[in-house]
C-alpha cells in the first residue's frame, strides 16, 4: 500500500517521538536512497537519480532533489516547471533561493521577458533590484525609474558590479548633480569609507575635489584640521569636514575633541544635526575612556541626541565615578521600559544604600533577588540569600510534537535534513519556519529540538519563545565527561567552563563565527595553534578544532592561561573574549568593586558576555548539583597590578 507524505509524517514523529512502533527507523532506507540520488544526480547519472527520485515522492526532502534538479539545468529548464515548484514550495526557504538564483541566470542571459515574470520585490537583493532596473529601462528614463536608482545609489558603501549599467544611466541624466554626489560623498565619510568619496569625487568639478580630499586628510589625521587654512571660512564644506574631524578626534581623545567643539561651534553656522551629533559622540567616547566629566557631557545633551545608549553610558558614567545621586539622576532620566532593566533596578538599590537610604534600598534587592539573572544573584548576595533557579520544565505531549510538525513541515524537514548531516540547509528549515510562529508553538518546537538531541537550535529557539524557565531545556548538560576530564587536570571549575562553552556557541559544535572562531569554544586557528604548541601537540587543523574533545581541551587551557595570568575569574572570562591586552587597559588604578568594573566594561559585547558567563557557570553550579558558589566569591576586589 502507498504511503502517503501525511502517513509518513505521523508513522515518523511516532517514531521519533516514542521509538517504541518500529524495530527500526522507518525512513532509515529513504534516507539512503536520498543520499544516493544526490551523488547521482551530481556525477550526471540521470537514469539512475529518476529510478530513486521516482520512490521517493512521500519522502519529506523530495523538494531537495527536484531543487538540485532544476539547479543543474537551468539552460534546459522550462518557465511553467520552475513556476510549479515555486508555488508548490512557497513554503519553503528552497523557494526564495531557487528564484534568486533563477533570476539571476535569467539576468545573465539578458531574457529580461522571463526575468520580469518571476522578479518578486519582496525578497529581491540590491543586485537584483538592479537588474529590475537594468529590465524595466525606457528611453528617456522615467522619474519613477530614477526615483528607484538614486534611492539605490545614495547610501554610503559601495554596491555590486551588476549596478553599474543602472548608475551609468543614473550619471547621464539631469537627476546626477553635484549636490547629489556630495550627498553621496557625505554618506561615505560616515561609514568610513574615504576611498568610495574619493572615487565619487571625480564627478565633481575641479574646483571641488580639493574639499574631498581635505576631508580625507581630517579623515586620517584630525587634529590637523585645526590649523588647515582651507577650513577657516565657515561654509557647508568646511563644516561638514570640521564636525567629522571633531569626532574623529574623539575617538582616540574625547577631552581634546571637547576643547576644539567648544572653541569652534560659536563660530560656525553647524547645522542642528551637527550640534546634535557632534557632542553625543564626544560624550560617548569620553565615557568610554573613562573620563570623569563622561556624564556631565552627556547629560547636557539636546533631547535629540539623547537615546538609549547615550542615557546607559550616562549612568554608567556616573557610577564609575560612584556618584549615586547622579547615577540616580540618570535612571530617573530613563524612560519606564528601559529602567525596568536588571542593571539599573540594581543599581539604583545599590545607590540609595550608598546615600543612607536603606529603607529605600531594601525592596528593590528583594524583589531582584527573585529573578534568576547575572544582577538577581547580586542582589542575592547583598541580602545573603540563596539564589532562585526556578526551574519550571515545560509539559508537552507527544501528540503536540506530531501536530506541530503536522502544522509546519518546514520543522519535519529540519529534521531529516539534520539526519542526512545537512546541517546548513536544516538550519535555513528552522529559522523558516520560526518567522511568523507565535511563542506557544515556538515553545514546543524548542522542546522537539531538544527530544531530537539538537541543542544548540532548542537553546536559541527557547530564547526567542519568550519562555525562560525550562534549565533542562535552556542549558543541557553535554560533553560533561570531556569537560569534567580537562577541567580536573587543570583543577578549574567545569561550571566556569559550561559556562563559557554556553556563551560562546550555545553547544553548537560546528559553530564558525564571522571572523574565523572555531567550535564548541569558539577558538581562533592561530590561538589554537598557540595552546597546542605550548601543551607540545600537533597544529591543529580547522576540522581537528571543530572537533569536541579538541576544541574543549585547548579552549579550557587557554581559559587557564588568562585565569593565571590575570588572577581571578572575572578578567579571565572578560579576556577570553576581549582580549587580555584590553582587560589589562581597562583595570582600575584603585580598587574597585568587580560588579562596578563589569558594568562599566566599554564593549557592550564583552560587558554582556561577562555577566552571562558568570550566571550560566551559577545555573550550571545548580544543574550538576554541586554547591553554588555565590557571585561575590567569584568576584574579588579589582586593582591594576603594579607591573602593569
Amino acid at each position: 500500500m502507498k504511503i502517503t507524505l501525511r502517513n509518513c509524517l505521523i508513522l515518523f514523529c511516532t517514531f521519533l517521538l516514542t521509538n517504541t512502533a518500529f524495530a527500526t527507523d522507518p525512513l532509515a532506507d529513504d534516507r539512503d536512497r536520498f543520499l544516493e540520488a544526490r551523488k547521482a544526480l551530481q556525477a550526471g547519472q540521470l537514469d539512475r537519480f529518476q529510478q530513486l527520485e521516482a520512490r521517493l515522492r512521500d519522502y519529506p526532502l523530495y523538494p531537495y532533489l527536484q531543487y538540485d534538479q532544476l539547479s543543474t539545468a537551468f539552460a534546459k529548464t522550462r518557465d511553467a516547471d520552475m513556476q510549479a515548484f515555486l508555488d508548490k514550495y512557497a513554503d519553503s526557504p528552497l523557494a526564495e533561493r531557487l528564484r534568486r538564483n533563477w533570476l539571476g541566470y535569467l539576468a545573465k542571459q539578458h531574457q529580461w521577458p522571463r526575468f520580469l515574470a518571476f522578479y518578486d520585490a519582496e525578497q529581491a537583493t540590491v543586485e537584483l533590484q538592479c537588474h529590475y532596473l537594468r529590465a524595466t529601462r525606457r528611453e528617456p528614463a522615467s522619474s519613477e525609474w530614477l526615483d528607484a536608482a538614486t534611492e539605490l545609489w545614495l547610501v554610503g558603501t559601495s554596491r555590486p558590479d551588476t549596478c553599474d549599467p543602472v548608475f551609468k544611466v543614473l550619471s547621464a541624466s539631469p537627476r546626477m548633480t553635484d549636490e547629489l554626489v556630495w550627498q553621496r560623498i557625505n554618506l561615505a565619510m560616515r561609514e568610513n569609507a574615504p576611498s568610495l568619496a574619493a572615487y565619487l569625487a571625480r564627478m565633481l568639478p575641479a574646483k571641488q575635489r580639493k574639499w574631498v580630499e581635505l576631508w580625507r586628510e581630517a579623515h586620517d589625521r584630525p587634529a590637523s584640521a585645526q590649523t588647515l587654512t582651507a577650513l577657516q571660512e565657515d561654509n557647508a564644506h568646511s563644516r561638514d569636514i570640521l564636525a567629522h574631524a571633531v569626532q574623529r578626534l574623539a575617538r582616540s581623545d574625547a577631552a581634546a575633541a571637547q576643547a576644539w567643539w567648544t572653541d569652534i561651534q560659536g563660530r560656525y553656522d553647524f547645522s542642528a544635526e551637527q550640534r546634535a551629533q557632534v557632542p553625543r559622540q564626544i560624550g560617548l567616547y569620553a565615557a568610554y575612556q573613562r573620563l570623569p566629566e563622561a556624564h556631565v557631557l552627556l547629560a547636557a545633551l539636546p533631547e535629540e541626541a539623547r537615546d538609549e545608549t547615550t542615557r546607559g553610558w550616562q549612568a554608567r558614567s556616573a557610577l564609575l565615578q560612584r556618584d549615586w545621586q547622579a547615577l540616580l539622576a540618570a535612571i530617573d532620566s530613563m524612560p519606564a521600559e528601559e529602567a525596568k532593566d536588571s542593571e539599573w533596578r540594581y543599581w539604583e538599590a545599590q545607590s540609595e544604600f550608598e546615600l543612607g537610604n536603606r529603607e529605600l534600598a531594601l525592596p528593590l534587592f528583594s524583589a531582584l533577588a527573585e529573578e534568576r539573572s547575572y544582577h538577581g544573584f547580586l542582589a542575592a548576595d547583598y541580602l545573603q540569600q540563596d539564589y532562585r533557579m526556578q526551574d519550571q520544565p515545560l509539559v508537552v505531549t507527544d501528540a503536540q510534537l506530531t501536530e506541530l510538525q503536522k502544522h509546519y513541515p518546514a520543522l519535519l524537514r529540519a529534521g531529516e535534513l539534520m539526519r542526512v548531516n545537512l546541517i546548513t540547509e536544516a538550519r535555513r528549515e528552522w529559522a523558516y519556519a520560526l518567522r511568523d510562529m507565535p511563542e506557544p508553538d515556538m515553545q514546543t518546537a524548542a522542546v522537539l529540538a531538544h527530544r531530537w538531541g539538537w541543542h544548540d537550535r532548542a537553546i536559541i529557539t527557547a530564547g526567542k519563545s519568550g519562555y525562560q524557565d525550562d534549565l533542562g531545556l535552556r542549558f543541557p548538560i553535554l560533553y560533561a565527561n570531556e569537560i569534567t576530564r580537562t577541567a580536573t587536570q587543570l583543577n578549574m571549575d567545569p561550571s566556569w567552563i559550561m559556562g563559557i562553552m554556553r556563551q560562546e556557541s550555545a553547544f553548537m559544535v560546528d559553530a564558525r563565527s564571522p571572523v574565523g572562531a572555531l567550535g564548541l569554544m569558539q577558538l581562533m586557528p592561530a590561538t589554537g595553534a598557540e595552546v597546542a604548541r605550548k601543551l607540545k601537540l600537533p597544529k591543529p587543523s580547522s576540522l581537528a578544532l571543530l572537533q569536541a574533545d579538541m576544541n574543549i581541551r585547548l579552549g579550557s587551557n587557554y581559559l587557564k592561561q588568562a585565569y593565571d595570568s590575570l588572577g581571578n575569574q572575572v578578567l579571565a572570562t572578560a579576556a577570553y573574549n576581549a582580549g587580555p591586552h584590553r582587560v589589562r587597559r581597562w583595570l582600575p588604578d584603585s580598587p574597585m568593586p568587580s560588579s562596578l568594573w563589569v558594568d562599566t566594561i566599554p564593549f557592550s559585547e564583552t560587558r554582556g558576555y561577562v555577566r552571562g558567563v558568570l550566571a550560566f557557570a551559577t545555573v550550571y553550579e545548580s544543574r550538576l548539583q554541586r554547591p553554588i558558589t555565590p557571585l561575590n566569591k567569584r568576584m574579588p576586589a579589582l586593582i591594576k597590578p603594579e607591573d602593569n
